[in-house]
């Protein structure tokens, strides 16, 4: 299982997500009809063309999916320390204390 995503690395994601030209991204073909460019990526590059489109969908996808995952993963955490806060409150108003956190 992957380790948790540190508050730092959030951030920094962050950071590089607000710096890229704003999305969508659209594929672009070439004189050929096949993806040349997505968004400010230009002059794509696989080792086949089987692979391409694949690449360059995921390109796509990635760049309003990626900002999309990191927002839910900060709004999860924040609901996570509010509820974490409500339990805690519980506990005390209940005379416990829990001892597995």
């Amino acid at each position: 299982m992957p380790e948790p995503l540190s508050d730092d690395y959030l951030k920094q994601t962050q950071k590089i997500i607000l710096g890229l030209p704003h999305g969508p991204w659209d594929v672009v073909p070439n004189d050929h009809g096949l993806p040349d460019q997505v968004g400010p990526i230009c002059f794509l590059e696989t080792w086949s063309d089987t692979e391409r489109l694949p690449v360059v969908e995921f390109i796509s996808f990635a760049r309003e999916a990626v900002p999309a995952y990191v927002g839910e993963v900060a709004r999860q955490r924040d609901q996570i320390v509010r509820l974490q806060r409500r339990v805690d409150q519980l506990e005390k108003a209940r005379g416990g204390d829990r001892e597995d956190h």
